[in-house]
């Protein structure tokens, strides 16, 4: 395509958004742009981004929000921004195709812009019918009137697309496959171990060597995350297979709470939090991911689990599951508040080839990597600036 610009217009982004933004960068024959808030944006990532655009990265320096109560659970409060300069380095960019993140945040000042200037916007959008159960009226209004000045839709798929639907918008106007994790680097880093390290590893973690299948979740110590369920359908499970073990690697608020209630259980180990760059080799010692999440939208941390050759336990209530869980194939999908259907989830892993469920795990989540995202990407900017 012509070198025209494209202006990304995400106020927060982490590290699994870099591989994408360089990606799309490549295929727009370095005419991608990229705008922020330094404020949102972790020092790491907004270093990296410079590294990756140089000026074609442009920030806001400083960024004041207004912020009422809110909790974890999406639509349980609202965070108005005032994002001072943020029209004039629009303006500066002079772009030919926007993308703005979701419907609030900074996309009105995009659709000002785009308005004015007469040129394409599209809309990345995240949520699926379950994240949006309790979305009040006047938000809904809001998006519905939005969609009035927006061209075109990337989503990250089939649940995020039938929500969007069922708002008015047109499915010819939607483009999935618009998320992806950072997972060839952790694939990398998991595959340069050796056996003996692992050896060590699976010692020191379990204090030995696990004779049953070792489980696996990484995230936040948090209710969304539905490990109070996970963690009591645990208990039926150990009855039934007292040589499996349960990896809970993360931090939050919850965690001392759960540590307190679990202490007694040998088979249940936490790790409390983990630096980023040392999670693949958690990955690396364990059999099976699994997540009880409550509410996501498309957990990244499913594909990253994916990337390392382990096969998924998956929440129904986690947006990514359609395209990443495939049963008798990869994983299993359950609902964590019925705890039938947990205690099934965890069996089944019992009576599968859990290697090669790993395998076609690594070859689904291919078709989920930043350079087959941004094509997917690339296919909705092609269609209107045409």
């Amino acid at each position: 395509m012509k070198s025209q610009k494209i202006l990304w217009i995400n106020p927060s982004f982490l590290d699994y958004r870099l591989p994408l933004y360089a990606e799309l960068d490549k295929l727009c024959n370095n005419s991608f742009y990229i705008l922020y808030s330094k404020e949102r944006v972790p020092k790491r990532c907004h270093s990296k981004i410079q590294e990756i655009l140089g000026k074609r990265a442009l920030y806001l320096q400083h960024e004041k929000q207004l912020r009422f109560k809110r909790k974890d659970f999406a639509n349980t409060g609202v965070v108005i921004p005032f994002p001072k300069g943020l029209y004039r380095l629009i303006k500066r960019t002079k772009p030919d195709l926007i993308i703005a993140e979701g419907f609030f945040q900074f996309t009105p000042w995009a659709i000002w812009y785009s308005w004015i200037h007469h040129i394409p916007l599209i809309v990345a959008y995240e949520r699926t019918a379950h994240t949006e159960r309790n979305c009040p009226l006047w938000r809904r209004l809001y998006r519905r009137f939005v969609g009035l000045f927006v061209n075109g839709y990337i989503a990250n798929g089939r649940l995020t697309k039938e929500y969007l639907i069922s708002q008015g918008v047109k499915a010819e106007n939607i483009f999935t496959g618009g998320m992806c994790a950072d997972s060839f680097r952790l694939s990398l880093q998991k595959a340069a171990l050796s056996d003996k390290e692992r050896t060590v590893l699976r010692q020191s973690i379990f204090n030995g060597i696990p004779l049953g299948i070792s489980f696996i979740f990484v995230g936040r110590m948090i209710p969304l995350k539905g490990l109070s369920y996970l963690l009591q359908g645990w208990r039926k499970h150990c009855e039934k297979y007292p040589k499996d073990r349960l990896i809970l690697v993360g931090d939050g608020p919850l965690l001392s709470e759960f540590k307190r209630e679990y202490e007694t259980y040998k088979s249940v180990i936490f790790t409390g939090g983990i630096d980023y760059s040392q999670v693949y080799k958690y990955y690396a010692v364990s059999d099976v991911f699994v997540i009880p999440t409550l509410e996501d939208n498309w957990s990244l941390v499913v594909p990253e689990a994916m990337a390392c050759g382990l096969p998924v336990a998956c929440s129904i209530y986690n947006g990514c599951y359609p395209e990443l869980v495939r049963k008798d194939e990869n994983g299993i999908t359950f609902d964590p508040l019925d705890t039938n259907s947990l205690l099934t989830a965890l069996d089944y892993f019992h009576h599968i080839n859990i290697k090669q469920f790993g395998k076609r795990s690594i070859e689904i989540e291919k078709d989920f990597n930043p350079q087959n995202t941004a094509q997917n990407i690339m296919r909705a900017i092609t269609r209107y600036l045409l």
